[in-house]
């Protein structure tokens, strides 16, 4: 019997998703001011799903199809840069940008949870019947 579930496996890689995206949003705000430095990010976990997984369907039959940690290739981070963010040095971080997105990011995570944590309770109502 296969007790995988796929939205345990889509909170899971959400959560992995956020989490590798926060830390370059926080290496970003590490190097605020740093001359030269130029802000990164990741792709939204939209893309990388559909980049990962292009004709999703709602059954994985393997543990893997979905890559799971920050050294999926697809969590590589790329230049970004906010408009009129760029400073005289060339630093390209805008704080303010930077905590817009790092806001993006615990909804991203808190959603994973709120999943993560319903399936979990639906699983232990038909265990217990209540």
């Amino acid at each position: 019997m296969d007790l995988s579930l796929n939205i345990l496996q889509l909170a899971s890689s959400l959560a992995s998703h956020s989490a590798a995206r926060q830390q370059v949003i926080a290496e970003n705000i590490a190097h605020a001011d740093t001359p030269g430095y130029r802000a990164r990010d990741i792709k939204s976990f939209a893309e990388t799903l559909e980049e990962t997984v292009p004709h999703f369907e709602a059954r994985m039959t393997r543990p893997g199809h979905i890559p799971f940690g920050t050294e999926n290739p697809a969590y590589a981070p790329f230049e970004v840069t906010a408009f009129g963010a760029e400073s005289p040095n060339g630093n390209s971080v805008s704080l303010e940008d930077q905590m817009m997105r790092a806001t993006d990011v615990r909804q991203h995570h808190d959603l994973a949870l709120g999943v993560y944590r319903k399936s979990l309770d639906i699983m232990r109502s038909a265990v217990t019947g209540r």
